[in-house]
């Protein structure tokens, strides 16, 4: 990469790059990180819109917040069922949304630890969402 295409606005990350000067040699620049400079908010909106849209789902009864976890996660159902070390069956029951009062303690400290969350997060995500578990 030339010199003049090294460069990049964006004072709060930055980063050192080696590029080829006018003479030919190759030497460090610090510069701003053109990812961050381009596709930084749009990836925090898309975040929120999806975290938006989950949320309605949970208020829908369409998932519940052990399924709310696992998108924001990116993880498919077999990649959580085996972080977790819960049978798929099982995962596939937790992730019913009117199941989720029937998750064990147990489960949702496996399920906690998979996405880096406290219990509590994950039951205050599930309740200020759904006002009352739908056991169907």
């Amino acid at each position: 990469m030339k010199e003049k295409d090294g460069y990049s606005e964006c004072p709060e990350q930055q980063v050192i790059l080696y590029v080829e000067k006018e003479d030919g040699k190759y030497e460090a620049i610090q510069t701003g990180s053109y990812l961050s400079a381009n596709y930084l908010d749009d990836f925090f909106l898309k975040r929120k819109n999806l975290e938006k849209m989950l949320g309605e789902k949970i208020e829908k009864g369409e998932i519940n917040a052990i399924g709310y976890f696992m998108v924001m996660e990116d993880l498919s159902f077999s990649e959580l069922a085996a972080r977790t070390g819960i049978l798929k069956w099982n995962v596939r029951k937790h992730l019913k949304a009117g199941n989720f009062s029937r998750i064990s303690e147990s489960a949702l400290k496996k399920y906690s630890m998979v996405f880096n969350v406290p219990v509590e997060e994950i039951v205050r995500k599930q309740s200020e969402n759904r006002k009352q578990d739908n056991d169907h």
